[in-house]
């Protein structure tokens, strides 16, 4: 394995160029899309929107999700009561309470968790396509319109994680167009087993932002694991509405394609068909 490192100014260079250069073409449609694991969060004021609020949907949300957890958090007050070595009966004063609640299916592959000021939906099911994702999603926060309409949301994101299975990764460049790259001059000592690299970039002008994470893992002689995991989050204040979930979600899945689809090489891109 040669030697793999990071290129910082060609990285902020290209991906400055990505974001500036906004393409409205079709993405090309993958047979076999390498997302694991998929995400929908909305944040909110916690005082809009007690988390008690949501069992009144328990009915409605076991229809879907017909699996329920309650997570509890507990703080424990010593009142400073000194713990000595050994064994010990003390005395403390317990609160606890109910940290975030926690829906999913038969097979756990999808999850809808609530906890202070935040919703997530998970999906871990197959990957069909965004509108499959979108419509499983919309129609779970559709159930909870009562509470959410008309409440006012900090932020929106989406989250894709991408695996890939590699039989060879000696050249990185055959695979991924930035981020990563080797000289042939400056080997490693020995053999590479993982490596990662986290990235935060703004999108000019809007008030969205990207947490980008890359690793790769040796897993055996002949596989690697890479993970290629995009973290889309928009900070615009916007008041709940599906209109207006639908309008924000599409502006962030163009950002996520454009560093998903830039970011890979038409090899890799055919391992996905």
């Amino acid at each position: 394995m040669r030697k793999i490192i990071v290129n910082l100014d060609s990285l902020f260079i290209y991906y400055f160029r990505f974001v500036m250069d906004r393409i409205n073409n079709e993405w090309p449609k993958l047979q076999n899309p390498p997302v694991a694991i998929a995400l929908l969060q909305l944040k909110f004021d916690p005082t809009a929107i007690p988390l008690d609020t949501f069992t009144k949907y328990d009915t409605a949300i076991k229809r879907e999700l017909p699996n329920r957890r309650d997570n509890i958090q507990v703080g424990l007050d010593f009142k400073g009561v000194q713990i000595p070595i050994g064994k010990s009966t003390i005395t403390s004063q317990s609160d606890a309470r109910v940290g975030a609640i926690v829906y999913f299916s038969n097979d756990q592959k999808v999850k809808l968790e609530f906890s202070d000021g935040t919703i997530t939906f998970t999906d871990e099911r197959k990957y069909v396509d965004w509108d499959n994702f979108q419509n499983s999603a919309i129609h779970i926060f559709s159930l909870l319109s009562e509470s959410l309409n008309n409440i006012e949301i900090l932020r929106t994101s989406i989250r894709f994680i991408n695996r890939f299975s590699l039989k060879d990764f000696t050249n990185p460049d055959e695979y991924f167009n930035t981020l990563i790259s080797h000289k042939e001059d400056q080997a490693l000592p020995f053999p590479l087993r993982q490596y990662s690299f986290r990235l935060t970039m703004d999108v000019p002008d809007t008030d969205i932002y990207s947490i980008v994470n890359q690793s790769i893992e040796n897993i055996r002689p002949d596989a690697y694991a890479y993970t290629l995991d995009i973290d889309v989050l928009d900070r615009q204040r916007m008041i709940f509405a599906e209109s207006s979930l639908i309008e924000v979600l599409s502006g962030l899945r163009k950002i996520k394609n454009e560093i998903f689809f830039k970011t890979l090489t038409q090899k890799t891109l055919d391992l996905c068909n």
